[in-house]
């Protein structure tokens, strides 16, 4: 008998467990997982993500997924569907839904199993013969993100569980994902999502929660850009190539730190203080992120910013990254 089976740990103290281990990384860092809200008293809506593993069809690409414990957990298994789109064997393929009678883990569900447990099965499934060749759906659909503009993109990276809406924790989630500390994560969580909220939510009422809905991203587009995107968030690919038209001066494909002042400074409108803050603080991240070893910032992770895909590699990469320092810790 173990000691969870001699004492009995009531819902929500176990559920704090599992949220303590989530925060600080689980095994060799390919699955982790954390609470949606954490003003939700009864910690039911999770998120999960899967790295998936290597020489299969799921390698490079992440994979999330939601996790909801009813009241019942851990006693019943929780629902499991994955938001990004996936073939596996496991999995209805219109709805995302992990089906209990093909994964024998729900299926056969003890009190003692976790949600880490369920994601590291799910992963091992992947692996098996009968997942791991199997022909994947198209990347471009993988967030949910047919018919979104290419501001849209962008915005939706930071939509981690694929409803639609932005609240600050997802916001600070995103950051954190792509390298950013904790303070900063929470500074922007914050600030983004009370300075966006409302103009994302036309003849809305005020929200305490501060949701920023993806579809209305457009209505924030502030002034003192570079206009590579137009009035409804669409990508405009000529005013994307006069940027390095008109400042890539030592460089053709990339920008120098000072060339980028310079491009800040040429696209700043008169009085219009709250769009310079806010520019140069998007691009100074950029650069910080994204600047090669020569201090340059290429063509190729400036377009990617503006839809989003730079911020799904910086996370891929950091997820990488923590795994190979694991493996050589092991070692």
């Amino acid at each position: 008998m173990s000691w969870e089976e001699a004492v009995v740990v009531p819902r929500n103290f176990r559920l704090l467990e599992e949220l303590e281990r989530g925060e600080k990384g689980i095994g060799d860092g390919t699955v982790s997982y954390g609470m949606d809200d954490a003003d939700d008293i009864y910690m039911q809506s999770w998120t999960g993500t899967i790295l998936g593993p290597h020489n299969t069809a799921y390698e490079g690409k992440i994979f999330q997924l939601k996790l909801f414990c009813g009241k019942e957990y851990p006693e019943s298994p929780p629902t499991v569907r994955f938001q990004t789109r996936i073939n596996m064997a496991c999995v209805n393929p219109e709805t995302g839904v992990v089906e209990p009678s093909l994964f024998p883990m729900l299926t056969n569900w003890r009190r003692e199993y976790t949600m880490e447990d369920i994601l590291v099965k799910l992963k091992k499934e992947m692996m098996t013969s009968h997942n791991r060749k199997l022909a994947q759906p198209p990347e471009e659909g993988e967030s949910g993100e047919e018919g979104y503009t290419a501001l849209e993109k962008h915005v939706a990276f930071f939509d981690r569980n694929g409803d639609g809406v932005i609240y600050p924790w997802e916001t600070y989630q995103g950051f954190r994902a792509i390298g950013v500390g904790r303070l900063p994560s929470a500074i922007a969580g914050l600030f983004i999502n009370m300075g966006l909220s409302q103009k994302t939510r036309p003849g809305k009422g005020f929200s305490l929660l501060f949701p920023i809905e993806v579809k209305n991203s457009h209505f924030c587009i502030h002034g003192s850009v570079t206009e590579a995107y137009d009035k409804n968030g669409r990508f405009v690919e000529s005013k994307f190539e006069e940027i390095f038209k008109k400042h890539a001066r030592s460089h053709r494909n990339a920008l120098t730190y000072k060339e980028l002042l310079q491009l800040l400074k040429s696209n700043r409108d008169p009085g219009d203080f709250g769009g310079w803050i806010a520019a140069y603080g998007e691009w100074k991240l950029l650069y910080e992120l994204c600047k090669d070893e020569n201090g340059l910032l290429t063509r190729e992770a400036v377009k990617g910013a503006f839809d989003g895909s730079i911020f799904r590699k910086l996370e891929k990469e950091r997820l990488s990254s923590s795994h190979k320092k694991k493996e050589k810790r092991r070692r």
